[in-house]
């Protein structure tokens, strides 16, 4: 039996073991009481559909210590003391080619005792034969509070605590009266009733709904002429009542809160303290209007609103590219670069939303060979990928800056991820990433200068580069230091999306084997720091991980294809190929194939 984690002979498995469910049939789950039975069910098994049947026979493994391996002769080692060749002898009996780590054992039975289906999220996401899977996740996950401007009302004295300072009452940013001349939310039931005021949120005073409402109508406007251009590639007819109805002043705000309610799940690159529709840019204000409803699945109900803008999906993408390069024609300015970096947004936020459209060949082969390649090359040329904070700057210039940061981290994210699911070369490099990683969550979160202030004196935190960070993991010999011990959850992050460019380049490069020993361990080394920091993170923040609670699938997932990889039936895997693609089928076959529990 080879151990979970170093991937080396366990030294105390005397006796082949036998899997508790080498008489169950891995199809259908039908049981048999002979094991030769169930596997002569399961190669005949009606619920097979193609897959491939694992051999759960392995090889004789020797068990001999280093001294009787040494001249081949036979070793009477147990679980208990030395043998008796090496007792005798005076020798040391030791098992330097075996795993003899206990702490090893106990990692194995922690993820025996999770009785989780390992990357069932992965393996439902990458079928193109089901929909909504993305949509009904966001739809499980708590909402945070709601941020927006600073209050009208007199601040209370700033104490800072435990609790990220996040929250602002929307009722306190309305005058009173006002609510009953609001217009019903047209995605009405989204929320209890004491929610569903949000315009306070967004907008005070009410002046600036008439503000928003004009910026509505100057989105119409831009997308309409943008249709009727020779530029926009998308066959779908523009209707402007259609539009209207969705984009209506009190579905763009209920819209804008279920987003900002569920900014943690992915893409947190809007700051939303600071962040007001009526001044957002028309395709960064169209695209939050969109994700929002994306975003609006509740359990129990139907994807009414999502299917509602999926319809909008395609002009939409055509409409925020054609921006995004609009904005590149001509030389940016310090005064431009507000409305670039709003543009990044809308095209990074875009681009997720396409890649959701899991059955629409079309449009994730556009996403994935056009639209993220776009996106970095505007990153190169506004300069934004080596954006450094500078300890004197204010709070203005730090949100500026930090936005800029968050949009390089995560469109990497995107980058690498769309290499493992599709076998894409990666577009933004790991030696491209010297630039500052994302700040602490909640000195992003922070509403006021005060606020600001107060938290970055009393979080000081040493700045990272990716670049670095990945470089001394790989090269130091996977030494559990306390300097990974202290490393931020998003940064373990960020570096298992780098390892799967590192992964993918070794392997196109004929050079993985030599090099599958040495990864393998840097994964296992980095399945226990993120293990540790999640459990040293406090149990009201872990809710809050969004995506990354998918993450230790892809780790499993990027040990099982190295594994694989360099083993004998890499043939038969269509995945490993590595055939660029624009869809995630060949590694929904692999996940499918060559998974188990493990």
């Amino acid at each position: 039996m080879d151990c979970a984690v170093c991937k080396l002979p366990v030294a105390e498995a005397t006796q082949p073991e036998i899997r508790p469910d080498s008489r169950k049939c891995p199809f259908c789950g039908a049981f048999f009481s002979r094991v030769d039975s169930a596997r002569r069910h399961a190669m005949r098994c009606s619920e097979r559909a193609g897959r491939t049947l694992i051999d759960g026979k392995r090889g004789r493994k020797t068990k001999s210590c280093d001294q009787c391996s040494c001249i081949k002769v036979h070793c009477g080692a147990g679980r208990q003391g030395a043998c008796e060749r090496c007792a005798s002898r005076g020798l040391e009996c030791s098992f330097s080619r075996y795993c003899v780590d206990l702490t090893h054992r106990q990692h194995v039975q922690h993820e025996a005792s999770r009785g989780r289906v390992p990357l069932s999220f992965l393996l439902d996401s990458t079928d193109g034969k089901q929909d909504f899977i993305t949509e009904k996740d966001v739809g499980q996950e708590p909402d945070a509070n709601l941020l927006g401007p600073t209050s009208v009302a007199p601040p209370e004295p700033l104490v800072l605590g435990d609790e990220t300072l996040d929250y602002i009452d929307p009722s306190l940013l309305l005058p009173s009266g006002i609510s009953h001349g609001l217009a019903p939310l047209e995605l009405g039931g989204l929320y209890h009733a004491e929610e569903q005021n949000p315009l306070g949120a967004f907008v005070s005073p009410i002046s600036r709904e008439d503000l928003l409402a004009a910026r509505l109508h100057l989105l119409e406007l831009q997308v309409a002429a943008h249709a009727a251009s020779s530029s926009c590639r998308c066959n779908i007819l523009f209707d402007p009542a259609a539009f209207r109805h969705f984009f209506s002043v009190s579905n763009v705000f209920t819209s804008a809160m279920i987003f900002c309610r569920k900014r943690h799940y992915r893409y947190p690159i809007i700051h939303w303290p600071t962040f007001a529709l009526e001044e957002a840019s028309p395709p960064l204000l169209m695209v939050v209007a969109l994700t929002g409803a994306t975003y609006s699945y509740r359990p129990g109900h139907g994807p009414e609103h999502i299917t509602d803008a999926r319809k909008l999906y395609h002009l939409a993408d055509s409409y925020v590219f054609h921006c995004l390069a609009a904005c590149l024609e001509s030389p940016i300015e310090v005064a431009d670069i507000p409305e670039a970096i709003q543009s990044c947004q809308a095209a990074l936020l875009m681009y997720g939303l396409d890649t959701l459209l899991a059955g629409d060949s079309e449009m994730q082969q556009m996403a994935i060979a056009e639209r993220l390649p776009a996106l970095i090359t505007a990153l190169r040329r506004l300069h934004f990928i080596d954006y450094c904070h500078s300890p004197s700057e204010d709070w203005h210039t730090f949100i500026q800056r930090e936005t800029i940061i968050r949009l390089v981290s995560w469109t990497f994210c995107a980058d690498c991820l769309a290499t493992l699911a599709c076998n894409n070369p990666p577009f933004l490099s790991l030696s491209e990433m010297v630039g500052d990683l994302p700040c602490d969550p909640a000195l992003w979160d922070a509403d006021s200068a005060a606020a600001f202030a107060l938290l970055r004196s009393s979080r000081q935190s040493p700045s990272h580069r990716l670049k670095d960070l990945v470089s001394r993991f790989l090269n130091d010999n996977w030494r559990e230091d306390s300097k990974w011990e202290s490393l931020p959850l998003f940064h373990l992050h960020i570096m298992l999306c780098a390892f799967q460019q590192i992964i993918f380049n070794l392997h196109v490069a004929m050079f993985l084997a030599r090099e599958s020993d040495r990864l393998l361990q840097t994964l296992g080394a980095w399945r226990r720091l993120w293990e540790r920091a999640v459990e040293k993170c406090p149990e009201s923040q872990r809710k809050w991980l969004g995506v990354a609670k998918n993450l230790p699938d892809i780790e499993y997932l990027s040990r099982r294809i190295v594994e694989v990889s360099v083993g004998p039936e890499a043939d038969s895997s269509r995945y490993l190929h590595r055939i660029p693609s624009c869809d995630a089928g060949a590694i929904h076959e692999f996940i499918r194939d060559f998974i188990s529990s493990p």
